[in-house]
């Protein structure tokens, strides 16, 4: 197993190395070269256990799993290729209609997708879910990050012929909550490269995260990283990153996780913010509509009965959503 690809065996080896050094220095006092060489070694070492503990404690995955939808004409499946096998529940119908792919949020599933996807359904539409690495009933990974589950959501796109007949699709509308929104985004930015994307015809992204920059500041408020020790966190995050996901250009600046360059779609797009952003606030909503250059393709409304968590059910939410799709067709 590659060792930078498990969160707690890098930390551990680095943990492990610093106490042996500091160890050895007893032993070499009475070689004042050795010994000195031993102290800034030991120092060096010590410093790298504390950044690769940061990084541990930032790739975390969620602890407590929602259970998968189930139901009458839901169906479930996997797809397995060379990241974490993805998992995802669908309800077809024999018709050629539109399709809509979701993504739910951080430490969300499917099952909680499913007033969202009803939305779809009584308008005849085809709906497929995505659920997140380790979230679910999908396959967890032990450095979890965004990256990982575009890769997954890119492969899912670009193999949908393994999941339906592309016959009885006629559009795809894409609908990410939350996380599921920065995944969508990400996505965008690679969709011209995958051979589905002709079949593109909208983005629906609900409070979407936009700004890993803020998440990176809650975590190391967090964590009590030092003011001088931000940039050294950052560099060693981007490196772990930029190694799990080597099919993507390399991060090196934090603008980089942002808004615009993380991505920005190319169609049109439903933005749909929850007035009580108890998790993400407004930055994210006004980061993404400041970064439309496009306007003719945005459409932006914030709800104020809509919160960003345990809003399965929001009228408000529904009928600007229909209303959308009525005026796309």
């Amino acid at each position: 197993m590659n060792l930078l690809h498990n969160r707690w065996i890098t930390c551990l080896m680095a943990i492990f190395l610093t106490v042996t050094s500091f160890y050895l220095t007893i032993f070499y006092q009475e070689n004042k070269f050795i010994f000195i060489f031993l102290i800034i070694l030991s120092i060096v070492l010590l410093f790298n256990s504390y950044l690769e503990s940061l990084v541990a404690l930032t790739f975390i995955a969620p602890h407590n799993r929602k259970k998968s939808l189930t139901g009458e004409n839901w169906n479930s499946g996997t797809l397995v290729h060379d990241g974490p096998d993805i998992f995802y529940v669908s309800n077809f119908s024999d018709r050629k209609a539109p399709l809509a792919i979701i993504i739910h949020g951080w430490r969300s599933g499917s099952s909680s997708m499913l007033g969202r996807a009803e939305v779809f359904l009584r308008k005849g539409y085809h709906v497929l879910i995505m659920e997140l690495p380790g979230h679910g009933s999908a396959q967890g990974v032990s450095k979890w990050n965004a990256g990982v589950a575009t890769r997954n959501f890119m492969y899912l796109f670009d193999n949908l012929h393994k999941v339906c007949d592309l016959d009885k699709i006629s559009d795809i509308y894409f609908h990410g909550h939350s996380m599921g929104a920065f995944v969508l985004l990400r996505y965008s930015r690679e969709s011209e490269k995958l051979r589905n994307s002709k079949y593109i015809r909208g983005y629906i992204l609900e409070s979407p995260m936009t700004c890993y920059s803020e998440i990176f500041k809650e975590s190391c408020q967090r964590l009590f990283v030092p003011k001088f020790l931000i940039n050294s966190f950052w560099n060693r995050l981007s490196f772990h990153f930029n190694y799990l996901n080597k099919g993507f250009p390399p991060i090196i600046n934090i603008e980089e996780v942002d808004v615009p360059i993380w991505g920005i779609p190319d169609r049109p797009t439903l933005v749909v913010q929850a007035g009580n952003d108890e998790r993400l606030g407004q930055v994210h909503y006004d980061q993404l509509i400041e970064s439309f250059t496009n306007k003719v393709l945005l459409t932006n409304i914030v709800i104020e009965d809509l919160s960003h968590a345990g809003a399965r059910e929001n009228k408000g939410r529904d009928e600007v959503i229909e209303q959308w799709l009525e005026k796309m067709k």
